[in-house]
């Protein structure tokens, strides 16, 4: 700074620094305004009280081990933990693979809403056929289809994860 205020350099610094903030803020709002703002729900077809029952269920059925001297101290993942209902409300939403069995989940989960799943499964056993065959799917798939966070059930059974085509550095095979 000189004794007559800015130099030229500080002050054209600045003013880039400035259109850059401004260039940075009007592209977030366009970029709002092209996706829409956020959803309602994270879920695409299910219903808060519909995940909440399946996230209950699918725990009964895959449920979480704590640490034990069996697992050498380390707690187990569950469907909880896997993101079970997620692989499930994924398949279920508009145009993907299970989009046709959603008013079946919608009508069951509602009647199931308070029931353990020993129960659902004596009262409704061709509806719990359908969401303990979900379950493992989504506990036991690959996480691109939205469960089996983390390598979950890869870490309960102690495997590391398939490898990613493309991705693979010698020497660096177990990516978990």
């Amino acid at each position: 700074m000189s004794e007559r205020g800015f130099s030229r350099k500080a002050f054209i610094g600045i003013g880039g620094i400035a259109a850059g903030g401004f260039v940075a803020g009007w592209f977030g709002t366009e970029l709002v305004r092209y996706m829409g703002s956020a959803p309602d729900t994270p879920w695409k077809a299910l219903t808060d009280d519909e995940a909440a029952t399946l996230d209950r269920l699918a725990e009964e059925l895959i449920p979480a081990d704590p640490p034990s001297p069996e697992t050498g101290g380390v707690a187990l993942p569950g469907a909880h933990d896997a993101k079970v209902v997620r692989y499930i409300d994924w398949q279920l939403a508009k145009d993907a693979p299970y989009a046709h069995h959603l008013e079946t989940y919608r009508e069951h989960l509602a009647k199931v809403k308070d029931l353990p799943a020993a129960e659902v499964e004596k009262q409704y056993r061709k509806f719990f056929d359908l969401l303990l065959a979900h379950v493992k799917q989504g506990f036991y798939g690959h996480p691109r289809h939205g469960g089996n966070a983390g390598w979950a059930s890869y870490r309960m059974l102690g495997l590391s994860g398939p490898p990613v085509t493309g991705r693979n550095i010698p020497g660096k095979e177990n990516h978990l």
